[in-house]
């Protein structure tokens, strides 16, 4: 627990704040006792949040949502104030450390008090399920594990029956490899996705990794659509159960219910020797805690953070209510005709893998990198072949013709404007100080081309559907589903664009911008780097890509939305 200081007051309401548990996005948590003495946590809405609708709508729902639940798996709602600011609501303390913290100070759980623990949190949320309540943000970070048992947490995003989304269409809330595929694609969504949640949670739990990986919110999205999830090493019996609940058809999931009945789990949870020491976390020195809070947003509050909750990509109804602004200026078009850009409904943000674009490892079965110079380029799609030219520094596509002899086109013809469709040469500079690259081709006659480490790519470049840039980690492709994806040596996407359309193309431009467009020349999602003239666009060494200049990198994938 944090000392109070001067930014905080001394009392909410009739209660007088002892010390600061966490805070977050939507406000602070505080340890505050009441005029009997009695411990609670009061949480606080922050003063830019005053006259926020949509921020005060979710406090409101939080609110009826924790006095509509009372369950021996959540902290009860003890006293609100809804109508006069600050607003606050003060429900009983649980002192415990999260589950995150936990697992992230001890490891992950053993496969005994795994199966224990996913029941109970299973009844949890039946509790709360039969109520006519779905949690929608289950996340180790919303588990406090208390000295009786978990507790669900932060009910700030909940849903009741009946009631209307607060996340508008396009939108969906929750936080990146927690939210249940039919959310992120614009599905109907209902309880099975606190299931799927609930999966995903235990499987960070008994890993200690993240269930679909890290990175961009858009790739891990991606991953948890597409992907599988990550439950390499776990025991086979709790890892049966895990996927069960990650189905990615939510009339696949089981219900909370079944889950109680199909763990048929036996140990004693909180006198698990693992549990225990669990609950030691949450009696750490206020500096230890004070790192705690900085690092995970969450101090052992039965009211979690929501500094890790985020907001997928949306239509441009923002969910403040106001519609978001795409200036022309922004997405600057191949011709003087581009309307005000759009962006895809959610529900078309994801394709699935078309056939020949899909992540495949290299036709040598490599999934790791291996010596540089030495992998062979995965298979071009269609005619494209991506080729070292020796002492030149350059990597060129060339075309074949249907005799199958190559043509490099005139190096002009690559400074051109963008167009869809057109087979010419693109320049592709490897040059040793922005690769370290010594690629160059191998024998003539060997039928291999080598592979380098990095690569950058000069504008102006279109990337039409099949076209790619390859390195020993990385390859960007543009898929026929119409998305930029950024693959990894293994097929797993580390970075896409969220974009889907027959017909879509890619183009880095001259101003800097990288670009996809649908067949109409309409633009469907922007680095926002115009103005960057110069610019090249870097596939680096450690698989990430960059727009940089010759001063900065003015936009990257593992910081980008």
């Amino acid at each position: 627990m944090l000392s109070l200081d001067g930014s905080d007051p001394s009392h909410i309401g009739r209660y007088r704040l002892v010390g600061r548990l966490g805070e977050g996005g939507m406000g602070r948590v505080y340890l505050a006792r009441s005029p009997g003495g009695r411990p609670t946590a009061v949480k606080v809405i922050n003063d830019h949040l005053r006259h926020d609708e949509h921020a005060l709508s979710r406090f409101r729902r939080e609110v009826e949502t924790l006095g509509t639940v009372r369950s021996a798996y959540t902290a009860s709602l003890i006293d609100a104030e809804l109508d006069t600011p600050p607003y606050w609501l003060a429900t009983e303390y649980v002192p415990g450390p999260t589950l995150h913290a936990a697992v992230a100070a001890n490891g992950p759980l053993p496969a005994d008090l795994a199966r224990v623990m996913l029941a109970a949190l299973a009844e949890g949320l039946d509790a709360i399920h039969v109520r006519g309540v779905w949690h929608r943000d289950l996340k180790p970070h919303n588990v406090i594990l208390s000295a009786t048992g978990p507790q669900l947490i932060d009910f700030g995003i909940a849903r009741t029956t009946g009631t209307s989304n607060l996340t508008q269409v396009g939108g969906a809330m929750g936080s990146p490899g927690f939210i249940a595929p039919e959310t992120i694609t614009g599905g109907e969504t209902g309880p099975g996705a606190d299931v799927f949640a609930l999966g995903a949670t235990l499987a960070f739990a008994v890993t200690g990794r993240p269930p679909y990986g890290d990175g961009p919110f858009a790739a891990v999205s991606y991953r948890s659509v597409h992907g599988e999830i990550d439950l390499r090493g776990v025991d086979a019996g709790v890892a049966e159960l895990i996927a069960a609940c990650a189905q990615s058809d939510p009339a696949l999931r089981p219900t909370p219910h079944q889950i109680v009945e199909l763990c048929r789990a036996e140990a004693d949870l909180v006198h698990h020797p693992a549990y225990q020491r669990a609950l030691a976390v949450g009696s750490l020195t206020d500096r230890e805690r004070a790192a705690t809070v900085a690092a995970n947003g969450s101090g052992g509050s039965p009211i979690a953070s929501d500094a890790m909750t985020a907001v997928a990509p949306q239509t441009a109804a923002a969910m403040d209510g106001g519609a978001r602004e795409a200036h022309a200026a922004t997405l600057l078009a191949p011709n003087p005709g581009l309307d005000t850009p759009t962006q895809p409904h959610a529900a078309d943000i994801y394709g699935p893998y078309p056939v020949g674009t899909g992540p495949t490892p290299p036709p040598d079965g490599a999934g790791t990198r291996g010596e540089p110079g030495r992998r062979t380029l995965w298979t071009a799609i269609g005619a494209g072949a991506l080729v070292v030219v020796a002492g030149s520094g350059l990597l060129l596509f060339n075309t074949l013709d249907d005799k199958g002899d190559s043509k490099s086109k005139d190096s002009s013809s690559a400074h051109g404007t963008p167009s869809a469709g057109a087979d010419r040469a693109a320049h592709v500079s490897a040059s040793p100080s922005d690769s370290g690259a010594t690629a160059s081709p191998s024998a003539s006659g060997t039928g291999e081309t080598k592979v380098p480490d990095a690569v950058v790519v000069q504008s102006p470049f279109t990337f039409e559907v099949g076209k790619f840039i390859q390195t020993v980690r990385s390859k960007l492709i543009m898929q026929a589903d119409g998305n930029l994806v950024l693959y990894d040596a293994s097929g797993t996407a580390h970075w896409a664009s969220q974009t889907q359309g027959a017909g879509n193309t890619a183009a880095f431009q001259a101003d800097g911008n990288l670009v996809v467009y649908d067949a109409q020349h309409q633009a469907l999602w922007s680095s926002k780097t115009q103005g960057a003239t110069g610019a090249v666009l870097k596939v680096l060494e450690d698989g990430n890509m960059v727009i940089a200049t010759d001063s900065a990198v003015v936009w990257q994938t593992n910081t980008a939305s």
